[in-house]
């Protein structure tokens, strides 16, 4: 059985994988209203399946829209939001997870006056 941990892991993989896809689809001129309010959708998804790490994603936001203009609700801000919250997700999921809680313990015990390693 699964934990928790791996879990959110692969829903969280589910969710990013989809919201980058869909953002092809906007790359490529299919502009619509019902699809960008899916990607925002799967965007707050990554969010949340992503915290703590996803909560460095609010101030890029915040300094984007106050200095370079963008409104995080727009399509270019729908671009900034899904890219950061992908690569946010990447390095919590896949990089970050594995020095906080590893499988494997992080130093080996040896048994000098045995002659065996545990």
């Amino acid at each position: 059985m699964m934990n928790i941990k791996s879990k959110l892991k692969y829903m969280w993989l589910a969710v990013g994988v989809f919201a980058m896809s869909l953002m092809i689809f906007l790359w490529f001129g299919y502009d619509s209203q019902n699809l960008q309010n899916t990607i925002l959708v799967l965007n707050a998804s990554m969010l949340i399946l992503s915290l703590p790490c996803s909560l460095f994603a609010i101030p890029i936001v915040a300094l984007a829209n106050h200095y370079l203009e963008i409104n995080p609700v727009s399509t270019e801000g729908i671009y900034l939001n899904t890219l950061f919250l992908f690569i946010l997700g990447l390095m919590q999921w896949f990089w970050v997870v594995r020095v906080w809680s590893p499988t494997e313990p992080q130093l080996q015990m040896l048994d000098l006056l045995a002659g065996e390693s545990k």
